[in-house]
């Protein structure tokens, strides 16, 4: 996750307005500001990137993480592994929306050569508040991938106490230690930057402090978000990676046996698992050339150039993008989605359903059917069809054995689905 992540961040362009390029003066009590006139060279890759490719994947990536937002939190899906997916749908909205809210901005006053304009003191005004909410985001999405890649690890190689440990309930409450956490370890962020009488961006005492930015500035960065949680979700997803590969190995010696509920189960766990794999690895992948950019800026004091736009919009896709993989690994996370998007009346519905029944229900070595777990979306999508085969069983319609030609229809249950057929 993380993304994603964050917005890893505004040092070396904030530098730009810290700069006393306007002066002011106290004349009989008046504050008289006066701003440059004079324009820097436009660097096109910074411009393209926060005026055109970080507002759009903001704007996209926002409306997907509501979405995420939505279906994690449901009944049906309740599990520890969605409440994380939940939370880092939450640090996902809030990183996207203060990252459009801070670069587009941005960069607006630097073509303007941070002059006295609507946008420059909007971005003065707003960012020594949108910037350290930002990277609260940033901390609890790092955390919470770190998390999540506990809560698989545990669920692969301790299957039988991962259900006692890795709960709901517990997991709610993980999340809420990593939000306090986070605002915690952010807060001085908000005693950072201020504005001087002329309302421009400027840093404070706090941050000019050599101490304040020795230890907290580039040793908390390095341990808390970089050295730390990195080398856990690497180590652990080492282990993960090698206990799934194990787990479809025995799968393949088994195949011959007659599948069960067990088999089903474990399938289910390894889909999230490797949904969480590729969560976690894309979030690395995606924060690599933040990482290098804070640790060039933070411990060496060297600036990248234009590595530092490409390294947040690579966050910002980061965090947009996690909904992609919720989809290509989670069938119930796509049905969720379709259903909230386009109805149950949708075609969509029904070729979810009968993909669904004919993948996960249909027994192809002896063509029979057999009973199998119900989640509650396809229960939803399967009311009417059911409603109408009660009918017709109470009018004393015998049941007949399926067989490959037979029509599959679902019965409505509290838990379980009950497949029954028609005659061809």
């Amino acid at each position: 996750m993380n993304s994603t992540s964050a917005t890893s961040l505004l040092n070396n362009n904030i530098t730009l307005i810290e700069e006393p390029t306007v002066r002011a003066a106290d004349m009989d009590r008046k504050i008289i500001c006066s701003y440059p006139t004079s324009f820097a060279e436009v660097d096109y890759i910074s411009t393209y990137i926060y005026l055109l490719a970080i507002p759009t994947i903001c704007v996209l990536g926002a409306g997907a993480a509501v979405m995420c937002i939505i279906v994690f939190t449901r009944k049906q899906m309740r599990s520890s592994l969605n409440v994380y997916l939940a939370g880092l749908s939450v640090f996902d909205l809030i990183l996207l929306s203060f990252s459009a809210l801070i670069f587009s901005p941005l960069q607006g006053c630097v073509l303007q050569g941070h002059g006295d304009t609507t946008v420059c003191h909007f971005f003065w005004r707003s960012t020594p508040w949108t910037l350290p909410i930002s990277n609260i985001a940033q901390c609890g999405s790092v955390w919470t991938c770190v998390a999540v890649t506990v809560d698989r690890f545990l669920a692969v190689n301790y299957p039988l106490h991962s259900k006692i440990w890795c709960t709901p309930r517990r997991a709610v409450s993980i999340l809420l230690a990593i939000t306090v956490f986070s605002v915690l370890f952010k807060a001085p962020m908000f005693f950072e930057l201020t504005n001087d009488d002329c309302g421009r961006l400027r840093t404070s005492f706090l941050r000019d402090n050599k101490y304040y930015k020795e230890y907290y500035v580039t040793f908390g960065y390095l341990i808390a978000l970089l050295l730390i949680p990195w080398t856990v979700m690497i180590i652990l997803n080492v282990f993960v990676v090698k206990a799934v590969h194990k787990a479809y190995k025995i799968r393949r010696t088994m195949q011959g046996g007659k599948n069960n509920q067990e088999e089903k189960d474990r399938r289910n766990s390894l889909r999230c698992t490797l949904m969480a794999i590729a969560m976690v690895l894309t979030f690395l992948i995606f924060n690599v050339v933040a990482a290098v950019n804070n640790l060039a800026e933070t411990v060496f004091e060297v600036s990248l150039g234009f590595w530092s736009p490409i390294g947040n919009l690579l966050i910002c896709l980061n965090s947009a993008s996690n909904i992609v993989i919720y989809s290509l690994f989670g069938a119930r996370f796509r049905q969720m989605c379709v259903l909230m998007l386009c109805g149950r009346q949708s075609r969509w519905m029904e070729w979810l359903k009968v993909g669904r029944s004919m993948v996960s229900d249909w027994d192809g070595r002896d063509g029979t059917t057999r009973k199998t777990s119900l989640d509650a979306s396809t229960a939803l999508l399967s009311a009417r069809s059911s409603r109408r085969w009660s009918k017709r069983s109470q009018s004393g319609a015998p049941n007949q054995t399926a067989t490959r030609k037979d029509t599959v229809i679902y019965t409505s249950a509290q838990n379980r689905l009950s497949l029954q057929s028609t005659p061809s």
